[in-house]
C-alpha cells in the first residue's frame, strides 16, 4: 500500500511536505468529462498522489481528439472515454480506485457520481449547460469547491466556486438560481460570460465560429496549460487545511488565466468586461492583418471533411 514514504513521491517533497502529501492521497476528486482537460488534469493529480477518482463521460475516443488528449490513440478509438481514463490512472497506480460512469453526468446518478468527493471538476461541454449547473449545485449541496477550467488557444482560465458565498455557476452563465435543469438545457450560452480570456494572437474568424455553434477548436499545447493550471488550483484547495503558508486558489467571479505563446499571466475580476477587451484586441489585429488565419471558417470545415472523405474512398 502506497504512504507518504513510497518512491513514487519521493521527488514531490521540497514544493511541498508530508502532510500536504497525505491530504492529496486522502482526496476524492470527481470530474465530469474527461475527454480533454479532465483527463489530462486528473492524470496530473493520479500522479501527485490522488488515489480516488469519480469520472463520468457517455462517450468515446475518435480521431478528432487525438491532436490534444493522450488517451486518444489508435488502440483506444471506439473504446468509453472514462474506462479509458481509468485504465490510465490504475498504470500510475494499481491501488487507486476510480469509479467510472460511463453513462455520462445524469439526474438519476448525480448524488451517486459525487458521493465521497472532496473536490469535483465541471469539464463537460461549454454547450450542454445544464451538465455543469447540475454538477455546481450538488457540489453546493456537498459543500465542495466546483472547478471551471478551459483551454482557448495557447492558452488556459480556472475559477472555483465556493459552496457557501461568492458568485455561482449559474451567476456567471447568466441561469436563473433555480430555473429547472430541462429549462437550462434550452439556454443559449453566451462565451462572453464564460470566456474571459480570449487570446488577442486570435483569427476573428475563429471566435465568430465558435459564437455561431462551431465545435470550439482546441489544440495539445492548450490542454497541457489547462491541465497545469487546474491541477495547481485543486492542490491549493487541497492544502487550505495544511498550516503551510500556501496562497489561495482564484474563486468566482474572478479567472485565472495562462498564455504559453502570449506569455500573459494573470486574473481578472470582471468575465464579461475582459472577454469584451480581449475579442475587440483580435479583431482588431486581425483586421489590420497582424493575426496569423486559422482556416476555421464554414468554408474551411466543410472542404476538409470532403477532401478527407474523398481520400477514404
Amino acid at each position: 500500500m502506497r504512504t507518504i514514504n513510497s518512491p513514487e513521491y519521493a521527488r514531490n517533497y521540497g514544493f511541498w511536505n508530508e502532510a500536504e502529501q497525505q491530504a492529496i492521497m486522502d482526496t476524492h476528486v470527481a470530474i465530469a468529462g474527461v475527454g480533454g482537460d479532465g483527463h489530462q488534469l486528473g492524470l496530473k493529480l493520479a500522479q501527485m498522489g490522488v488515489a480516488e477518482f469519480s469520472v463520468a463521460d457517455p462517450e468515446v475516443f475518435e480521431p478528432e481528439n487525438t491532436n490534444r488528449v493522450p488517451g486518444a490513440t489508435q488502440s483506444t478509438y471506439g473504446q468509453n472515454k472514462a474506462e479509458v481514463f481509468r485504465d490510465k490512472v490504475l498504470d500510475i497506480n494499481p491501488e487507486a480506485k476510480v469509479h467510472i460512469f460511463t453513462e455520462g453526468v445524469q439526474e438519476e446518478n448525480i448524488e451517486e457520481f459525487m458521493h465521497g468527493a472532496t473536490i469535483s471538476f465541471d469539464e463537460s461541454e461549454l454547450t450542454m449547460p445544464e451538465l455543469g449547473t447540475m454538477v455546481a449545485r450538488e457540489a453546493r449541496k456537498r459543500q465542495i469547491p466546483n472547478l471551471l477550467v478551459m483551454n482557448v488557444g495557447f492558452a488556459a482560465l480556472a475559477t472555483s466556486f465556493h459552496p457557501l458565498k461568492g458568485k455561482t455557476f449559474e451567476d456567471i452563465m447568466g441561469i436563473p438560481k433555480d430555473m429547472p435543469l430541462n429549462e437550462v438545457k434550452e439556454v443559449e450560452v453566451d462565451l462572453s460570460r464564460c470566456l474571459p480570456y480570449v487570446p488577442r494572437y486570435g483569427d476573428i474568424n475563429t471566435l465568430l465560429a465558435a459564437q455561431e455553434g462551431a465545435p470550439l477548436p482546441s489544440i495539445s499545447v492548450g490542454v497541457d496549460v489547462a491541465a497545469a493550471l487546474g491541477s495547481t488550483q485543486a492542490l491549493k484547495h487541497i492544502f487550505s487545511e495544511s498550516g503551510n503558508k500556501r496562497s489561495k486558489p482564484v474563486w468566482a467571479p474572478r479567472f485565472a488565466y495562462m498564455d504559453a505563446y502570449d506569455l500573459s499571466v494573470g486574473v481578472t475580476r470582471f468575465p464579461r468586461l475582459s472577454h469584451q477587451r480581449h475579442a475587440v484586441q483580435m479583431a482588431v489585429r486581425s483586421y489590420l492583418g497582424a493575426n496569423p488565419k486559422g482556416s476555421y471558417s464554414e468554408e474551411d470545415r466543410a472542404r476538409r471533411i470532403a477532401a478527407f472523405a474523398q481520400q477514404s474512398s
